[in-house]
C-alpha cells in the first residue's frame, strides 16, 4: 500500500556546497586538457603591430594588476590588502585552467607546480611561493614599508622617446617621434605620482632616466636567467637629478624607533673628491610664507603673501642621512675604485654615523641596508654586515625637511649613478632578511599569484621567468594587423612541441546543490497494507485480512520512498536499508537528500 502526501513549502531546500576535485597533471595530460601557458611582455613599440604576447600582457595586466590598490571595483579576483601582494614586471608567464577543471575556484592551498627549474606552491592567500620558503624570512606586511621606490614600472619609462603617460596631449603613431626628443624625465609641475608602496606616497621625479638591472650580471649562475631578466632602476645624472617626498612625519624616526633603509646602488666615479648623497630627511623643508605686516601712517596693515610653496633651511636635528664619498686617489683606476659609505644621524647638536671605508664598489650593483636597531647603526653590503654597531645618544631626531633621493636638501652633493629598490622601513630587519632580499633582489618571496576564481596563475618575479618559458602553448604564435605582411600569421598547436610541467596539482571547487525533502508521515497514516502476507488466504483474490493485521497496534513496514512531480511522474526514488515500521504514537519523517 503507498501513501501518498502533497509537499508544503517548509518540506523542502535547496543547499549549495562545494565538491573538492584532486587533479594531477604531466606535460601531455595537462596538454590534452586544455591547460594552457605562455610567456607574455610589455611592449611599448608604437608600430600598428599587435602580437598575442603583448596583447595577454596588456589583458592581465588591465584585468588583475594595473593600480589594483587604488582601483579595486575594476580588478578580477579576491584582493586581501595585508596578505596579497600584486606585481607585474616587463615580464609574465601565464597558466591557464580551463573552467571545467576548476569549477567554482580553485581551492587555496592546493596549487602544486612543478618544472624543470622549480616547484611552485600558494600560500592560499593569491601568492606564489617557492615550495620550502620561509615566509616568516621576510618583510611581509605592507605596513612595514613606509618608502618603495622600485620603481615596478620604470620599464615603461626605458625609451623617453616613444612612452610618457605623465605627459598630456602627446601621441604617437606608426614609430613617429616626438618632435622635442627627450633625453631625461620630470614629473609635470602641477602633477605628482606615487611610489610602490602600500601608502602610495606622492614622490615627484626630476631629470632622472630609467633603465634595467640584469639579473644575469649579479647572480653567478647566470645560465639560468634570459637576455631579459631584469629590475627596473632610476638613473641620476649627478647635476640635477632628485626623487623628492615632501615632509611625512612618518619617517620622523626618533631615538628607540627602529627602521632600515635599503637600496641597490650602482654609483659612477665622479673623477674627482666628491661627497654624494643618496638619501636623506635633512636640510629643506618646503612651507608657504608667512604673513607680512606693513604700515600706512599710523595704522598697522597686514597682507598675505604669495601663498606659493618656498623652500627654507630646515632644522639641524634629521632622522637619517646616507651619502658617499669619494677620495681623490691617482693611483686608484677608475674601474675599480670604491666609495665610503656613511649612514648617519643628528639630534640637532650632534652627528652620530657609520661609514663602510671604501667599499662601495663604482660600477658594479652593490645591495646596502642602513639598520637602524635599539639605537645602534649597522651598515650592511650585499646581505653580510659589514660595519660594526654604533650607538646614538639621546635626543630628538625628528624635522619637518622633505625626504630627497639622488641629493642633499634639493641643492647640493648631488649623486651620480642608479638606484633601485628603494625601500624604508619602520622595523629593523634582521640578518636573515637582509640576506634574503639581497638574493632574492627586489626582497619578495613570492613569484608570482593565482587567482582563485578564474583559473589562472601567473609568474611574475624576474628571477623565475623559467619556469615556463614558452613563447606559447595552446594557439600557437599570432601576429594581427601586421603592416609589413601580406596576410596575418596564424598558426594552430604548438609549433615548438615543448612543455615545462613536470606536474601540476590542484583542487577544483565544485559547486553542488543539495536537495532535501522532509517525507513525514502523521501516526493515523500508512495503517493498512496490500502485502498478500497479511491475508487469511495469503492471496490477492481476497480481502479478509489475517487476525494480527486487525489491531489498532499493527502498523506495516516501509521500504520505499518515491517523489512524484505534479504530473505525477516519479522522479526520485529512494530504497532504504532496512525496513522502517512507522510510530504509533508521533509523526514519521523521512529526509530524502539527492545531489546534483
Amino acid at each position: 500500500m503507498s501513501t501518498y502526501k502533497p509537499f508544503k513549502p517548509q518540506d523542502y531546500s535547496i543547499v549549495p556546497f562545494n565538491a573538492h576535485k584532486q587533479y594531477n597533471f604531466d606535460s601531455s595530460s595537462a596538454a590534452a586538457n586544455k591547460v594552457t601557458y605562455l610567456t607574455t611582455y610589455w611592449d611599448a613599440d608604437p608600430i600598428d603591430q599587435y602580437t598575442t604576447n603583448s596583447v595577454n600582457y596588456n589583458q592581465i595586466d588591465h584585468l588583475f594588476y594595473r593600480n589594483y590598490l587604488t582601483d579595486i571595483s575594476n580588478k578580477f579576483g579576491d584582493i586581501n590588502y595585508l596578505k596579497h601582494k600584486r606585481v607585474l614586471y616587463e615580464r609574465a608567464n601565464i597558466l591557464s585552467i580551463p573552467t571545467g577543471l576548476y569549477g567554482h575556484k580553485v581551492n587555496p592551498g592546493s596549487f602544486f607546480l612543478s618544472s624543470s627549474f622549480n616547484k611552485i606552491v600558494d600560500d592560499t592567500y593569491g601568492n606564489l611561493i617557492i615550495s620550502g620558503t620561509n615566509i616568516s624570512n621576510y618583510i611581509t606586511d605592507p605596513r612595514s614599508k613606509l618608502l618603495d621606490v622600485g620603481p615596478v614600472k620604470g620599464f615603461k619609462r626605458y625609451d623617453l622617446d616613444i612612452y610618457e603617460e605623465y605627459l598630456e596631449g602627446i601621441y604617437y603613431k606608426k614609430g613617429q617621434k616626438r618632435v622635442n626628443t627627450i633625453s631625461s624625465y620630470s614629473t609635470p609641475s602641477t602633477k605628482h605620482e606615487y611610489d610602490d608602496s602600500y601608502f602610495l606616497n606622492p614622490i615627484c621625479y626630476k631629470n632622472v632616466t630609467f633603465d634595467q638591472f640584469f639579473l644575469e650580471d649579479h647572480f653567478a649562475f647566470s645560465s639560468l636567467f634570459n637576455d631579459a631578466d631584469s629590475i627596473p632602476l632610476v638613473e641620476f645624472n649627478g647635476v640635477d637629478s632628485e626623487i623628492k617626498l615632501y615632509h611625512d612625519n612618518k619617517f620622523n624616526l626618533n631615538k628607540g624607533d627602529n627602521f632600515s633603509i635599503e637600496f641597490w646602488i650602482n654609483p659612477q666615479h665622479p673623477l674627482q673628491a666628491a661627497t654624494e648623497h643618496i638619501i636623506g630627511k635633512s636640510t629643506t623643508k618646503t612651507i608657504i610664507p608667512a604673513v607680512s605686516e606693513g604700515t600706512v601712517g599710523a595704522k598697522s596693515l597686514s597682507t598675505t603673501g604669495s601663498s606659493q610653496f618656498i623652500d627654507v633651511p630646515s632644522e639641524q636635528s634629521y632622522p637619517f642621512e646616507v651619502y658617499l664619498k669619494y677620495k681623490d686617489d691617482p693611483s686608484q683606476p677608475i674601474e675599480s675604485s670604491r666609495a665610503d659609505l656613511y649612514f648617519q644621524r643628528s639630534n640637532g647638536e650632534k652627528i652620530t654615523f657609520i661609514n663602510t671605508g671604501h667599499f662601495i664598489s663604482t660600477n658594479t650593483p652593490t645591495h646596502v641596508v642602513c639598520r637602524y636597531s635599539s639605537s645602534q647603526m649597522s651598515i650592511f653590503v650585499n646581505g653580510g654586515q659589514f660595519s660594526s654597531d654604533v650607538e646614538d645618544i639621546e635626543g630628538t631626531y625628528q624635522n619637518n625637511a622633505n625626504l630627497y633621493i639622488g641629493n642633499k636638501g634639493g641643492y647640493t652633493n648631488y649623486f651620480s649613478g642608479s638606484l633601485s629598490q628603494i625601500k624604508i622601513y619602520n622595523q629593523a630587519l634582521t640578518n636573515t632578511h637582509i640576506e634574503n632580499n639581497y638574493n632574492s633582489i627586489n626582497g619578495s618571496p613570492y613569484v608570482g599569484n593565482i587567482f582563485y576564481s578564474n583559473g589562472i596563475a601567473t609568474i611574475t618575479h624576474p628571477r623565475y621567468q623559467r619556469t615556463l618559458s614558452l613563447l606559447s602553448f595552446g594557439i600557437g604564435t599570432m601576429a594581427v594587423d601586421n603592416e609589413n605582411e601580406d596576410i596575418a600569421i596564424f598558426t594552430v598547436g604548438n609549433p615548438h612541441n615543448i612543455s615545462n610541467i613536470s606536474q601540476l596539482k590542484f583542487q577544483g571547487s565544485h559547486l553542488i546543490y543539495e536537495h532535501e525533502y522532509k517525507c513525514t508521515i502523521d501516526e493515523y497514516e500508512y495503517n493498512n497494507t496490500l502485502n498478500p502476507s497479511v491475508r487469511k488466504h495469503k492471496s490477492l483474490q481476497t480481502e479478509e485480512l489475517s487476525d494480527f493485521a486487525t489491531g489498532s497496534l499493527f502498523k506495516p513496514y516501509i521500504t520505499t520512498i518515491g517523489l512524484y512531480n505534479e504530473k505525477n511522474e516519479l522522479l526520485v526514488v529512494g530504497k532504504l536499508g532496512q525496513p522502517i515500521r512507522t510510530s504509533n504514537e508521533t509523526d514519521t519523517t523521512f529526509i530524502v537528500r539527492w545531489d546534483t
